[in-house]
């Protein structure tokens, strides 16, 4: 099997799992993920907005926010190229439809990463004041120590390997935050056995989160 195969695969017993069950597995990953050390530790919190049958995330994003946490959703800013960015968000009333029907940010109050720093000039310094790293405007090699991301994908196995939709958003992302935890939620019907055949591109999250268990990759 190629990697399309278990991505098919995965989506179609995703689908599968019958509303109900859905939302008692989301709720059961969300309280386990809510309780750990990494997210407590967490200042700032990088969060898919779901759609369709993926673990829901939007009672998850209203709890981080109860928590005191500054929560960033993803914007397609080029669907050609596979590139996103992730802006604040202060409540749902901040997300609206966008890109394939997902939820997006309205907002403008943008996560700078150390590359995003270096691109901006003195000409916008006003468009990052609300950043939590406005005062490190000349660094390029920041860590990302105090920033958790929580990541979606179609199909995992039990290394810690992700697929993704193929649209490679995540993939280009994640390099940009280095010292960031990431973290992806899945149903354990998305989890497969075998080990998928991977890229070097491919970016592991640091563990992955199902109603039934953490899987942790092993470095």
């Amino acid at each position: 099997m190629d990697k399309q195969d278990y991505r098919k695969a995965a989506l179609v017993r995703r689908d599968a799992i019958p509303e109900i069950d859905r939302e008692l597995y989301s709720r059961m990953i969300i309280d386990k993920l809510l309780e750990s050390k990494e997210l407590n530790d967490a200042d700032n919190v990088l969060v898919y907005c779901s759609y369709l049958s993926e673990v829901d995330t939007h009672t998850l994003i209203e709890r981080l926010l109860y928590k005191g946490k500054r929560v960033y959703c993803p914007k397609v800013t080029d669907p050609k190229n596979g590139i996103m960015e992730f802006y604040e968000v202060r409540g749902m009333k901040d997300l609206t439809e966008g890109y394939h029907g997902i939820p997006e940010p309205v907002t403008t109050d943008r996560y700078v990463t150390g590359e995003a720093m270096h691109d901006l000039d003195s000409n916008h310094a006003d468009d990052i004041h609300e950043s939590p790293y406005h005062e490190d405007t000349h660094h390029t090699d920041m860590l990302h120590t105090d920033t958790l991301m929580i990541l979606p994908g179609v199909a995992f196995d039990r290394d810690c390997n992700r697929i993704g939709y193929r649209g490679g958003f995540y993939d280009r992302y994640i390099p940009r935050i280095p010292g960031a935890y990431l973290i992806a939620l899945a149903f354990e019907e998305q989890i497969s056995e075998d080990i998928f055949p991977m890229e070097s591109h491919d970016i592991k999250p640091h563990a992955i989160y199902t109603q039934a268990r953490i899987i942790w990759h092993e470095c």
